[in-house]
């Protein structure tokens, strides 16, 4: 069978998917099965294992396999290039050899090879000619490939003797050099492997730190001595297109990049502190991209509000949370479930990254005077149903999101505050008047990410007397323990090589979400105290603060006390 009829067989991939893969296939060239990847119709797994019924060879398994040690690469580089092999994406993982000593040359006599491409009868000629062996083939992803040859792979070449100053020709030629290079792509190739977020360059007097933030927490990755670091700087601005000799300024760039198989755009900022310039790079992952707003974790009590206040015909809906929170995946999840075919969606973010189908995406640029508020006063000219504002920031855009509200549009957005019932003091903090907010607002939701516990190594836990005496976890289990259909299943996770030893692989949200009801506005115009508006909101609406929301997912297994202390 060929490979699209076998992708077809093991994965349902539809014949008109087929049918576009080969029309590409025959005006650039390439294989039908990376073609198929670079669509997103299947993924690279998907491709190995379909490789592997295809050629009879068989898949390797990470898990089941020993680390590969220091002893067999250095006696397998000795004997052929490997830097050749890596090239050709063909990694030696294991080998039987014979002799060695003074008498006897090392020789090998059998050797085991992972790829991703099997077809390279070069290079299986080489290997055969160059060792006197006949090679054993496995399939692996080139994520497993990247991984596991990092051993191999030097990075301690000498970079080009320049002295480190601000020349940018000699900084443009020191990030050009393969090792810096190599370094950076070995950089990237581990932060999609550990599936990182950001990856955060910090410059030291010592030795500078790369850290990589996974699943909302910051781990330590490597350091670099100063030289490196500097190329490997200049070497990210030269990506994103940003000036190399400046390091006086913040600047920001962005650039896109394919790592394993995987499509990431990378958005890049530089930022000068008192030691050197620092850099950050988000990481957006462009096949891991799903705004499904049954997903986000919402619990089924609450999620008929949240649908109710989304398609609302006008008013205000809020999202609040401080910076990486979440609230920009929960709005695009919003304005995912709407039906974008009877409605106008014009959105105004800083930066937009994601872009929709269907949606019309405005990028903020204020150095030209496109300011939110400029966007939004011209947006109501072009009659939109749904306006979505990336963030309320100043008083000129609030007032401008009310007025949009108030003639007939629903209105997204987000504003940072600390919790749900103070962003109604945030918006009077910041000049508006309690009977606009009152006629626009129609609900807020509050929101923070935690993570989940990982799921291969996550074992049940019995809570302590002392932990069931200082969080109210019991009282919550019988008081919703019907409503949402709760079992009591508390786990914790013990570490494995698929979390990277924490515990804990893939986040969720927790939310606290309240309607603006008509007696909550009275409340609000009368008393304007949060903690009576909060009272309120707890004796006569049923509210779940983000703690209490947390620890419901506490009892059902999804994460620990700790992760919900550490936002709540």
């Amino acid at each position: 069978m060929l490979i699209g009829e076998q992708l077809t067989e093991l994965f349902g991939i539809g014949q008109n998917e087929i049918n576009r893969a080969l029309d590409l296939q025959k005006e650039v060239g390439g294989y039908i099965g990376q073609i198929l990847i670079s669509m997103g119709a299947v993924n690279e797994i998907q491709l190995m294992a379909a490789l592997s019924k295809q050629f009879g060879i068989p898949l390797f398994d990470k898990e089941s396999n020993p680390e590969i040690n220091a002893d067999f690469y250095a006696k397998i580089t000795g004997l052929i290039d490997t830097e050749y092999l890596l090239r050709q994406r063909y990694l030696p993982i294991s080998a039987e050899f014979e002799g060695g000593t003074e008498d006897t040359p090392l020789k090998c006599r059998s050797v085991v090879f992972i790829t991703n491409d099997p077809l390279k009868s070069s290079v299986l000629d080489y290997v055969s000619k160059v060792l006197g062996c006949n090679p054993v083939l496995m399939l692996a992803a080139e994520q497993v490939i990247n991984e596991l040859s990092r051993p191999l792979q030097t990075f301690e070449k000498d970079l080009v003797s320049l002295s480190i100053d601000d020349n940018p020709e000699l900084l443009r030629e020191m990030a050009s050099e393969a090792p810096v290079i190599k370094f950076l792509n070995n950089v990237l190739s581990n932060a999609v492997e550990l599936r990182a977020s950001d990856i955060h360059m910090e410059p030291s007097e010592q030795s500078s730190r790369i850290k990589l933030r996974i699943d909302g927490v910051l781990h330590e990755s490597e350091t670099v001595n100063e030289k490196l670091f500097l190329a490997l700087v200049s070497r990210v601005k030269l990506l994103a297109r940003l000036d190399i000799a400046e390091k006086r300024l913040p600047q920001d760039g962005k650039f896109s990049t394919k790592i394993s198989a995987t499509l990431i755009d990378v958005r890049v900022s530089s930022i000068p502190f008192a030691i050197g310039e620092g850099v950050v790079m988000r990481l957006l992952y462009r096949e891991r991209l799903t705004f499904d707003i049954t997903k986000l974790g919402i619990e089924k009590d609450v999620a008929p509000t949240i649908l109710e206040l989304i398609n609302m015909p006008y008013g205000i809906l809020l999202v609040t949370g401080p910076t990486g929170s979440g609230k920009t995946t929960s709005l695009y999840s919003m304005l995912s479930s709407l039906d974008k075919k009877e409605k106008k969606i014009i959105t105004v973010e800083d930066p937009v990254e994601y872009k929709i189908d269907g949606i019309n995406q405005i990028q903020v640029k204020d150095e030209i005077g496109l300011s939110f508020a400029a966007c939004l006063r011209s947006i109501l000219r072009h009659d939109p149903d749904v306006i979505m504002v990336g963030e309320i920031r100043d008083p000129e855009t609030a007032a401008v999101a009310v007025q949009s509200a108030l003639t007939g549009h629903l209105v997204l957005s987000t504003l940072h505050t600390n919790d749900a019932p103070s962003s109604l003091f945030r918006l009077i903090e910041m000049g508006l008047e309690g009977y606009l907010l009152n006629a626009s607002i129609l609900g807020i939701i509050a929101q923070r990410i935690i993570r989940r516990n990982c799921p291969f190594c996550s074992k049940p836990f019995e809570p302590s007397k002392g932990l069931l005496a200082k969080f109210p976890i019991m009282p919550l289990y019988e008081k919703y323990k019907d409503v949402l259909g709760l079992k009591l299943d508390m786990k914790r996770g013990t570490g494995c090589r698929k979390c990277a030893g924490t515990g804990y692989r893939g986040m969720i949200a927790v939310y606290e979400v309240f309607k603006y009801t008509e007696d909550l506005k009275e409340q609000f115009l009368r008393e304007q105290s949060i903690i009576a508006m909060r009272k309120s909101l707890v004796e006569n609406h049923g509210f779940r603060s983000l703690r209490e929301d947390g620890l419901l997912k506490v009892i059902a297994g999804t994460t620990t006390v700790e992760e919900v202390l550490r936002v709540s």
